[in-house]
Parts: structure tokens; sequence; C-alpha cells
């Protein structure tokens, strides 16, 4: 594979093996060749669909594979990025289509239906946020990917309180040492604590919020004793952290949901459910990894490397 002159470095500063493999994989050409995906312009950057996205890396580079994906089926569409709710950003902003997690659709469209769920699975988020949409919206086919939760420790904090490297968060060597533990959870999540203390018999020391990056950050520099982080953030491999399972489900299982207007449901394209399929844990690691740090390629960068390792682009004549 080739690279545009202006990121190989940062490729591989902020990917290593991933680049290596997204590499391997395009060198594979097909009887096929997929298409390209060119931006829109003139006529049809005007009607071009507007895909609403929040400002978290990872949610922009989804939005940006569903967007570059249209754009090779003769699909115009454009990203844009939104903090309303995926009603608003449909019907009131104009908007075509919102790209979000599960867990923040279903507590925005159904206010009730969620706090009624004490420990939601990805299923019933999903049913929630079905229920809720109302007929100027419709939901499409999720990611195949889960994004379940980790408590996250060094393997310092392991062999101070006799935990296994290899466990679960319901280790009862873990709930005999949470009361001295300074746990990071990150925004958004249900009341930690009641949970904790329902699911695990933990009642730690001191509960922080903050985000990913921050609370990765503290269990490294042992500001903080553990953290709840998504699973298939890269950090936790990366620095060789011990991820305890979350097997009770004390914290929610989500999903990445396309929500599109009902008016144009009918015309999305069956690339859409293929996307779906494709973006499973792996994938999901591989994106956050090519986004992740200071060097790391921009979302937009991120999603047409991945979409061209899977397929479902082709490569751009400008990178060679």
């Amino acid at each position: 594979m080739t690279f545009p002159p202006s990121t190989p470095r940062r490729v591989r500063g902020v990917a290593g093996s991933a680049a290596v493999a997204i590499a391997a994989a395009i060198a594979v050409t097909s009887c096929s060749p997929p298409p390209p995906a060119e931006e829109p312009t003139g006529s049809a950057a005007e009607r071009a669909w507007t895909i609403a996205v929040g400002e978290h890396p990872l949610d922009q580079t989804i939005a940006n594979v569903y967007a570059l994906a249209l754009n090779s089926r003769d699909t115009p569409a454009v990203v844009e990025t939104s903090e309303r709710r995926p009603a608003e950003a449909i019907t009131e902003g104009g908007g075509d289509m919102f790209i979000g997690r599960s867990m923040a659709l279903a507590r925005q469209v159904d206010p009730e239906g969620f706090v009624e769920l004490e420990q939601p699975s990805s299923s019933q988020l999903l049913g929630v946020i079905g229920d809720g949409l109302d007929e100027q919206a419709t939901l499409l086919e999720p990611s195949a990917a889960v994004l379940g939760s980790s408590l996250v420790i060094t393997s310092v904090t392991a062999e101070l309180n006799d935990i296994a490297t290899e466990g679960e968060v319901d280790d009862p060597a873990f709930a005999e040492a949470c009361d001295e533990l300074r746990i990071g959870v990150r925004p958004n999540l249900p009341e930690p604590e009641p949970l904790l203390a329902e699911v695990y018999d933990c009642e730690p020391a001191e509960i922080v919020v903050a985000g990913e990056a921050e609370l990765l950050e503290g269990v490294i520099t042992a500001e903080l004793d553990a953290a709840i982080l998504t699973t298939s953030h890269p950090g936790i491999q990366e620095q060789a952290l011990i991820a305890l399972t979350d097997a009770e489900r004390a914290f929610p299982q989500e999903q990445f949901v396309p929500v599109v207007s009902a008016e144009i449901a009918e015309e999305v394209p069956p690339v859409a459910t293929e996307l779906a399929q494709a973006l499973n844990e792996e994938a999901l690691v591989t994106l956050r990894r090519l986004t992740d740090g200071e060097q790391g390629l921009s979302p937009q960068e991120a999603a047409e490397y991945w979409l061209v390792q899977e397929g479902f682009v082709a490569e751009p004549e400008d990178w060679g």
C-alpha cells in the first residue's frame, strides 16, 4: 500500500502494527475493484445527506466511515458535528442521518424508559430507542461491536491486592480491597456507586468522573487505582494494563447506531448494513489506534484507511 505524502510517518507513529496490517490487507487486489470515495462537489454537494454526530473522535470516525462509503455508492453525504438530540438533528436542523451511541440515544429519546432499565443490555437499549423514535426517524442496523466495560488496573495494584491478573470484577480479592481504591469512571454512565455496591459488593474510597484519556493517564500515573473504560480502548493493551471483565454487567453495553430521517430510509444503500456488520470490536480498536494521540490521523483519514483495508472503497490515486 502507498500512503498520501502528508501522512506516512503519522500512520506508522500512531498505529504501529495496525498500519502494517492495513498495508498488507490492501496489497491484495480483487477481481472487481471497489469504487472510489470521492467527496461531493457542485450539485452533488447541494443534495448531499447531512450526517450529524457528536465530538468524540471515535464517533466522528464512524460517521466518516458512513459518509465516505455512501459517497462511493453515488449517495452524496457530508459529516456535521452536532450535540443536538437525534430527533432535533434530523427533523429540526434539516439533518438526514445521525450516528450515536445506543446508551445516549436511549436516554434522549425515552428518558423514562431508560431509567427503568437498571442494568440495560445492548438489545434493551435498542428496544428503548426503537420505541422512542417518532415516525420521522428510522433506526438502521447497529454496529456489530458491542461496547462493554472493563475495570482497568495496573499489575502493581493487582499484586498489592492479590487480584488475579486474568479475572473478573467479582473477584473476592477486588471486593476486599475496594474500600481503599480510587476508581475513575467516564461521564454519562449510570450512577456507579450503587451499581458497584449491589453487583460487586464494592464501596470505593473515591469515585472520580473524567474522560477516558484522563482516566487512563490517572491509572498509569497511580493517581487512580482503577478506572472503568470501554473494553475496546487501545490504551489497555498498549500500556499492558489488566482489564477485569464486567461479567455481571454492572455497566451498560452499547453500540453505534445510525438513525435516518424516514424520508430517506428507503433510499439508504445496502452498504450501510454491510458497514454495520463490519464494524466489530477489532475494527473499533483499529480505528481508535489510528486516531489516538496528538499525532493521530483525523477521523476522515482514519475512516478512509479502514474502508480501503476492508475493501469498501478504492485506494485513492494520489496515495501513489
